[in-house]
């Protein structure tokens, strides 16, 4: 069977990115942007009915980048600097590593709750995941300060994630893990250093003891193949370990590509999968907000032509 879904975020509208600046300049007060935020957020839930995607976020509209607003929220971080994520023109403020990591009081549990609510409303038959930062990306695209290695930074982030990740009101939590496969952009670190492979495949599955996790990989081929979650693959850039045999979610559009892939083709490419899996996810290969918005709701509806195979 194929299941279409999105994963990480979709394209910010312009009018809802209007709004932003506005609230930015004291022009819209916060209740004002708080109801756009939903009426946008409805938008997206009602686009992603069209296109037939069953597992759905919430499009992420409420951040500005993969780490950003969650590592505002963490004390012991101080947030500074802009550097390019990967080999894209997109770009996140990285986290400054200070201190001991411990969670603050945070928005993000009400954030999905207010989700689940429009969902309910206007989607209630698919299925919403949260989405977070992994801890090994996390560690990889943080300036370290503070911890002896980047094996205690994984360890230090998980325990904040596994506190938060108790409070979201979902059944799966998609973890952001590009570092688990992409070669590291040393944008943020001069020395070069690694999270040993045993160190990340153990912090992931700790935390799958709490939630399903939903690992969301890109920009290659996954090295770490963590037990017992839904591993997400990049087919444009990467492939799925020969001896990978867990669940498994196939980024199978191109999502830095404007041109559009044939229907016909992709089921060709599905094929094998289908032979070896009961279920196949199909996703992106990577966040959507790398397309023009009218491109990106183009290439989710072709993911949704793809479903019930």
């Amino acid at each position: 069977m194929v299941i279409p879904a999105l994963i990480g975020s979709l394209p910010r509208p312009v009018g809802l990115a209007k709004k932003i600046e506005q609230y930015s300049i004291g022009r819209l007060s916060e209740e004002q942007l708080e109801e756009a935020y939903r009426e946008y957020t409805r938008r997206a839930f009602i686009n992603l009915k069209k296109a037939r995607i069953k597992v759905i976020t919430d499009g992420l509209y409420r951040w500005d980048d993969i780490f950003n607003p969650f590592i505002r929220f963490i004390d012991g971080v101080e947030v500074n600097g802009l550097f390019k994520f990967y080999e894209n023109n997109f770009f996140y403020r990285s986290p400054v590593v200070k201190g001991d990591l411990s969670l603050k009081e945070n928005p993000l549990p009400e954030w999905i709750n207010i989700a689940q609510g429009i969902r309910e409303e206007v989607y209630p038959e698919a299925t919403l995941k949260a989405v977070l930062p992994g801890p090994v990306t996390l560690a990889y695209h943080s300036i370290n300060e503070h911890y002896k290695t980047l094996d205690e930074l994984a360890e230090a982030y998980k325990n904040v994630l596994a506190e938060l990740i108790k409070e979201l009101d979902v059944k799966i939590v998609e973890l952001q893990e590009p570092a688990l496969a992409a070669e590291l952009s040393k944008a943020t670190r001069e020395v070069e250093e690694h999270v040993s492979k045993e160190v990340a495949k153990k912090v992931i599955e700790e935390l799958a003891k709490i939630k399903k996790l939903w690992v969301v990989t890109y920009f290659g081929t996954p090295q770490v193949l963590p037990e017992g979650v839904i591993l997400n693959v990049d087919l444009i850039d990467g492939e799925v370990p020969q001896d990978y045999k867990g669940e498994i979610g196939l980024g199978i559009v191109d999502a830095r590509e404007t041109k559009m892939e044939r229907a016909d083709r992709l089921r060709d490419k599905l094929r094998k999968y289908l032979a070896r899996y009961d279920v196949v996810y199909v996703t992106p290969n990577t966040l959507l907000d790398f397309l023009p918005e009218s491109v990106a709701w183009r290439k989710l509806k072709l993911l949704g032509k793809l479903g019930g195979e």
